[in-house]
């Protein structure tokens, strides 16, 4: 199964293609790898990302409480608020594989077998931090604390959740930038003569643009006329690439009865453009994008990706 589940710092990798993770120097190049070894490395990567997906998830939304918390605090007339400010549910998943998150595959070469090992631990362990500082914040807030310290302590956690929440998504970068390193190198393999390569190469590539275009307009939706020109032009060029790519010959699909498969991603990547005129109208209009309307875009990305694994289980 080749799967990907782009997050919102994840970086644009050279798609399946080999890079110096995969060269000589105390790594053994992944190109030589056999099938069976690429397909473990993706199930591992598959966990990470994962991992990666579900956390940062659970980090925006704490992150998203705490600049709540911080606001109503500031804001000394708005205390009684509080009590709507409820700790997000994580509901822990269960993987009955073989292949452990924390346990790097034996075909991964050495240099990534250690990158990993250390790398999942300390990206785990700043996740925990981050919970373990945001309890504090939220039996603070139920213990209404803020009624003897004038909100001091709480806009102090509120500050700790944030700044370590920068040191959760920077470790992310360095995470996720390994992972679609030995991941894509991997795919090359498995891809080499296989016949859906070139709906694979489109629908990545596609995937990557439309992420692209989300972190433009995360980045500068808050004013949203500085960026109107880079965002139309943006989105300009996903209605050309999708249009393209919906058009490409699905015979070599069709043998594999994927073609059906294909063409759901590619409406769904319509379905999105629909999705993003209608808000960048919107926001053109009153000046700023919501965090609604992100999370809805977000969501839109959601859906081709999961199209995107269905496609290539």
């Amino acid at each position: 199964m080749l799967y990907l589940a782009l997050g919102s710092t994840l970086l644009t990798t050279t798609f399946l293609s080999c890079n110096d993770t995969g060269k000589k120097g105390g790594n053994t190049a992944y190109e030589e790898k056999s099938s069976n070894s690429a397909s473990e490395v993706i199930e591992y990567t598959n966990l990470i990302v994962d991992l990666s997906n579900k956390n940062s998830a659970y980090v925006v939304r704490l992150v998203n409480n705490a600049d709540r918390v911080t606001k109503l605090l500031t804001e000394k007339s708005q205390s009684a608020m509080m009590v709507s400010i409820i700790k997000p549910i994580m509901i822990n998943s269960i993987s009955h594989g073989k292949v452990k998150v924390e346990e790097p595959v034996d075909a991964l070469n050495k240099a990534d077998q250690e990158f990993f090992k250390t790398n999942v631990v300390n990206f785990k362990g700043s996740f925990d931090k981050i919970k373990a500082t945001y309890g504090l914040l939220d039996d603070y807030l139920r213990a209404q604390d803020y009624k003897d310290d004038k909100g001091a302590k709480g806009l102090a956690l509120a500050d700790s959740v944030r700044s370590q929440a920068q040191v959760f998504f920077d470790q992310k970068v360095t995470l996720m930038k390994r992972v679609n390193e030995v991941a894509d190198a991997s795919e090359a393999i498995i891809l080499k003569d296989s016949p859906i390569k070139d709906y694979v190469i489109a629908m990545k590539a596609d995937m990557q643009a439309v992420r692209n275009y989300i972190d433009l307009l995360e980045d500068g939706g808050e004013d949203f006329a500085k960026i109107s020109d880079k965002a139309q032009a943006a989105y300009d060029a996903l209605e050309k690439v999708q249009a393209e790519h919906a058009a490409i010959d699905k015979a070599n699909a069709a043998k594999l009865n994927k073609d059906g498969y294909y063409k759901s991603f590619y409406d769904g990547f319509h379905d999105f453009l629909l999705t993003a005129r209608k808000i960048q109208r919107e926001a053109k209009e009153k000046g700023a994008m919501t965090t609604s309307q992100l999370e809805t875009l977000n969501n839109s990305l959601d859906t081709m990706i999961s199209r995107y694994n269905t496609f290539t289980n």
